[in-house]
Formats: C-alpha cells, sequence, structure tokens
C-alpha cells in the first residue's frame, strides 16, 4: 500500500492532506522531475545499458554513448518505472523491478540503494505479510547513508523515517510511532524545508495528532494540531486544517472543554463543507448536535 492510500484510509476513504491544485501541482512537478530525456538517433535502447557495460567489463558511466548523462537518463526511467507501478499498485511490477536492480552496479550508491531497500521493505510488509524483516530492511535503508550521524536528513531520509513510524502505527505500537514521528519532526525542523516539503511535513503531524488521540494525550494532541494549522496560511489546506481543527475538537471534549470543543467542530465542519469532503462534513455536524445536547461523542479520528 503506497502511502498516499493510507493516508485515505485512515480518513474514510475521502482526501484529506492537500488541496486537488496543490495535489496535481506537486505530482507535476515530481513526474517531470523524473522523465528521460529523449535520445535522437540512439541506437540502444536504455536497457541495453547495463548489459553493454557487463560485457565490456565497464562502468555505466564509461560507456562511450551518445549522451552525456547516460546513467542519470537510465536510472531515472527506472525510477519513474518504479514510482508508476507504485501509484497503481502494481505490486508485481514493482517487485520484478527491485528484483533485477538491487545487485545491478548502477544502483550501488548508497542513495539508490537505499531507494530500493525502501520499496522492497513496504512490499515485505504490505505483499508477504513479514513484518519482521520489513523492519530490518528499513532501518538497513536508514544505515545505507548514515541517517543517525545528519543533524539534517535527506526527504528520502525522512520518507522512510515516516513509513518505518506508520508500520509501528499499523501493528498498533503507538508508543514507537510517536517517538518516530517527534524525531522526524526535530530533524526537520528548518524554516526552508518546513516551506519546501510542507505537504509532507503536514502530514507527519497529522498522523502524529492522530496517534496522540488514540494514546490518550489529549493536551500534546492539542499542542501539535496547532502546530500543524500555524503553518498553514488562512487559505490554503483546507482538507487537512479541517482535520486538525476535528482533532483538536476531539480532544478538548475528552479534557471537559466542551465550549472550545464546540469552536473547533464548528471549524472544522465549516472547512469540509468548503472543500466538498461530504461524509466527514456530515460526520461532524452530528457530533456537533451530540455536544449541544450534553452527550459523550464516539472514540474515534
Amino acid at each position: 500500500m503506497s502511502e498516499d492510500a493510507f493516508i485515505t484510509k485512515r480518513n474514510g476513504g475521502e482526501e484529506s492532506s492537500v488541496s486537488i491544485n496543490q495535489a496535481k501541482s506537486e505530482e507535476g512537478n515530481c513526474r517531470e522531475s523524473l522523465r528521460p530525456i529523449e535520445r535522437e538517433g540512439s541506437k540502444h535502447s536504455l536497457s541495453t545499458y547495463p548489459i553493454l557495460a557487463d560485457v565490456l567489463s565497464l562502468k555505466l558511466d564509461e560507456l562511450p554513448l551518445e549522451t552525456e548523462k547516460p546513467v542519470d537518463d537510465w536510472v531515472s526511467f527506472i525510477l519513474e518505472e518504479i514510482r508508476h507501478a507504485i501509484r497503481r499498485d502494481d505490486f508485481a511490477a514493482v517487485k520484478a523491478l527491485i528484483v533485477e536492480h538491487l545487485n545491478n552496479p548502477a544502483f550501488q550508491s548508497p542513495k539508490l540503494r537505499q531507494f530500493l531497500l525502501w520499496h522492497q521493505a513496504i512490499l515485505v510488509y504490505y505483499v508477504d505479510h513479514n513484518q519482521h524483516k520489513a523492519m530490518h530492511m528499513l532501518n538497513s535503508a536508514l544505515n545505507a547513508t548514515g541517517y543517525a550521524t545528519k543533524s539534517m536528513p535527506s526527504a528520502q531520509e525522512l520518507g522512510i523515517l515516516i513509513s518505518l513510524a506508520l508500520l509501528h502505527s499499523e501493528e498498533g505500537n503507538n508508543g514507537r510511532a510517536i517517538g518516530l514521528f517527534k524525531q522526524a519532526l526535530k530533524k526537520a525542523t528548518c524554516p526552508k524545508t518546513v516551506r519546501t516539503n510542507l505537504t509532507f511535513y503536514l502530514r507527519i503531524y497529522d498522523h502524529l495528532v492522530q496517534l496522540l488521540f488514540e494514546s490518550n494525550d489529549f493536551h500534546q494532541a492539542i499542542e501539535y494540531a496547532e502546530k500543524g494549522l500555524k503553518l498553514t496560511s488562512e487559505d490554503d489546506y483546507l482538507p487537512i486544517k479541517g482535520d486538525f481543527h476535528y482533532m483538536r475538537g476531539q480532544s478538548f471534549h475528552r479534557l471537559g472543554q466542551q465550549e472550545k470543543a464546540q469552536l473547533e467542530l464548528h471549524l472544522s465542519f465549516s472547512l469540509f463543507q468548503t472543500v466538498g469532503l461530504k461524509s466527514k462534513a456530515e460526520m461532524v455536524q452530528k457530533q456537533l448536535a451530540l455536544l449541544q445536547e450534553g452527550k459523550e461523542l464516539p472514540f474515534h479520528c
């Protein structure tokens, strides 16, 4: 299961992480950066590069090919194939690509090997249902680039750390997952990083707030939801802002602060209505009615 699918699942089947325009923009940028450069007049397909290198006992970047960056282009093509397969939830294709290239000389740089180990671990967990092996592989992936020694991790390292936290939360180990999410926030605390990867950063807050609430740590759930809200402006990221206000409302309710709970739930209802999340808006509306009657709210995220 991809992280996007996991996030949608946790939100009742509705998208609630970013605005539609924001999501399309970011996906477009990602695809553009991975698209291989076309080679006019080339007689060799991308898949022949490793074969040629092996036969000639050369490294891929030593091949006398017709483009200036054959390795970058070829590796980008493979990464794009893996990402496309992930978007389709085509696990068989992802597994085949990873198995084919895990020991390929072109993928032995720490960063590329880390990428393959990361995605292999996700397959091991969701397809092979081997929790122990998947956790071990994710830790190996982090070690591949010396993550533990860095003050500022890469976006890929953060992605692996978040994947590890998500798997722990899937297994019901909320304490370990909360610790990993907090570690990710601490490691990535940099204004420039936050603004560049804001969607990703907000997702960390979203998962953390939900886990804190599930663990009955209502004070921290309120605190971290507020921190997430402060990262957004008035008219962006409305769905996830609705989630943050909802979790604050639920938490205030559990703490016996019903006026604050009603205020937060009203804000949540308004945001869900604005972005067309009908089922979530209706759910919050029902909970507001329960509060007005002085009744207990159902305990869920």
